[in-house]
Parts: C-alpha cells; sequence; structure tokens
C-alpha cells in the first residue's frame, strides 16, 4: 500500500511534471484515510510502501504515517543504490531514526546486470537484521540466486514476482524466469494485484508458486491506490478467494503471516498489505 501527502509544501514530490491522469493524481489516499478503509476492509494494520515515483528516497511522509499510527502501520523504505558511505548514512536514518521496519531497493534501473553498489548496502541491511524489498526486472531474475546466496543474513523480498508476464499462465514462457529461481532460504515472493490480475485463474498461480518456493514464503500486497478498481476492501475480498486455493495454513502466511514475521516481529500481526 502507498500513501500520498495532502500537503504537497511539507512533503514535496519528485516529479517534474505532475500526470494528471497518474493515480497519484486521480485517486491519492492519505495515511489519515487508512484506518477507515482498513477497518472496511477487516485489516488489522499493513505495511506501507514509499512510492519511489513520487517521493523518491525521500521516506518523511512515510515515517511521520506510520509514527501517528503505530498500532496500524509498519513502513518500509526507499534507499538509493549510490555512494556506499551516502547509501548507509540514509539506512540508519531510516531505521534507527525514523523507525521504518525495513527498505526497499530498485535494482531495476534498466541495465542487464544487478549493480554491485548495492553490496555494501546489503551487508548493512544484514548487520541491522532487516528484510530488503528488492526491485528487479525478468532480465535480472538469473543473478538474483547468487545474490541471494552471498547475503544469507538477508531476508530478501522480490517485489512484485520480478515484474514477469503470467499472461500466459504460471508454466509459460513469460514466468520462467521467476521459476528458474526457484526456492532458497532467506528468499521470500511479493505476490501482488497487480500480478493476480495477469492470469484468469489467481487460485492456480498461488498454488504453483507456493510449490516453487512454499507458501510461507508468499507475501501479498494489495498496491493500492496504484491499483484500485474494486477499493481496498474489495481488493482484500480479492486477494482472500485467490489464496482459499493454498494449501494448509497457505492464506493466512500469504494474506498477512508471513508479512508480520518479517516487518512486524511483535505481538499481534497484520492481515493484509
Amino acid at each position: 500500500m502507498h500513501v500520498i501527502a495532502e500537503d504537497a509544501l511539507r512533503y514535496p514530490s519528485i516529479l517534474r511534471s505532475r500526470d494528471e491522469n497518474a493515480w497519484y493524481s486521480t485517486h491519492p489516499v492519505t495515511a489519515e484515510e487508512l484506518p477507515a478503509l482498513m477497518d472496511d476492509g477487516g485489516v488489522a494494520w499493513t505495511i506501507l510502501v514509499q512510492p519511489i515515483q513520487v517521493y523518491g528516497s525521500d521516506n518523511s511522509y512515510l515515517a511521520d504515517s506510520c509514527a501517528a499510527y503505530p498500532d496500524r502501520l509498519r513502513g518500509v523504505a526507499v534507499v538509493d543504490v549510490g555512494e556506499p558511505a551516502a547509501s548507509r548514512a540514509d539506512l540508519h536514518r531510516s531505521i534507527r531514526e525514523q523507525g521504518l521496519a525495513g527498505i526497499r531497493v530498485n535494482l531495476a534501473t534498466g541495465a542487464g546486470t544487478i549493480d554491485p553498489r548495492c553490496h555494501p548496502l546489503l551487508e548493512n541491511a544484514a548487520e541491522l537484521d532487516i528484510p530488503v524489498l528488492v526491485r528487479v526486472t525478468p532480465e535480472q531474475l538469473p543473478q538474483l540466486p547468487a545474490l541471494v546466496a552471498r547475503f544469507p543474513g538477508v531476508a530478501f523480498v522480490l517485489d512484485h514476482c520480478g515484474f514477469v508476464d503470467f499472461r500466459d499462465g504460471p508454466d509459460g514462457r513469460g514466468a520462467a524466469p521467476l521459476f528458474e529461481v526457484g526456492a532458497h532460504d532467506n528468499l521470500y515472493v511479493k505476490v501482488s494485484t497487480m500480478n493476480l490480475y495477469d492470469v484468469a485463474d489467481p487460485g492456480t498461480l498461488l498454488k504453483e508458486l507456493g510449490r516453487c518456493f512454499g507458501t510461507d514464503r508468499l507475501v501479498w500486497g494489495s498496491d493500492y491506490p496504484h491499483t484500485s478498481d474494486r477499493g481496498y476492501a474489495g481488493l482484500v475480498d480479492y486477494a482472500r478467494e485467490a489464496a482459499r486455493a493454498l494449501p494448509g495454513d497457505g492464506a493466512e502466511d500469504y494474506l498477512g503471516r508471513t508479512a508480520a514475521k518479517l516487518w512486524c516481529p511483535s505481538p499481534g500481526s497484520p492481515d493484509g498489505s
């Protein structure tokens, strides 16, 4: 879930020109609106992810939102991969000073290879014992196993299933790079609404991902309000229906329990994200 501040002067965006047709213009959601939306969806608390395209690595509004609703929100900050000392300083500020629960690292920069400048940042994440939501392209997925193995102390969460194309189904050519990554002890996969929408039968997709990675390694992401066609409560219901296909306690893991273990290692757990 993403939040957009109403006060653009206090929380300026990085956008050089604002797209009036984009989701952050047509249907933004503020932190103040979240409790009512979550109540309508039967969601106890949730994970906020910094919207890269709107605020970049300025996590101020994200941090203030989580601080305003500490019993309901946890935040995942964006930290830029760049000069190592600056990246480490931003990481410590996000976690130690702003109290956020993890970081999102954007490696999907258009290059075919994963930028090795992320290594010092990942070493620091391991020292702080925080999960890393990692954003890569399908072309970069073959390099992900080596990165995950290099940093066994980091819990990696693959964002949006690595943006693979599921339109031909989980056994299609477009999805192959994801399934070829395979299971790893420190790898989790965020299966967002956008991924579920790619297929005719989202339950089957979840079952196949569960077989490959483990049902306890799947994490739901609403992607709201970037995805908002059903409203937040409708997206929650859609995910719950799809998750019924998972065996055993898989639905509970996917819809919140695994997210709680990653980002909320304290009593209580969120149901939804």
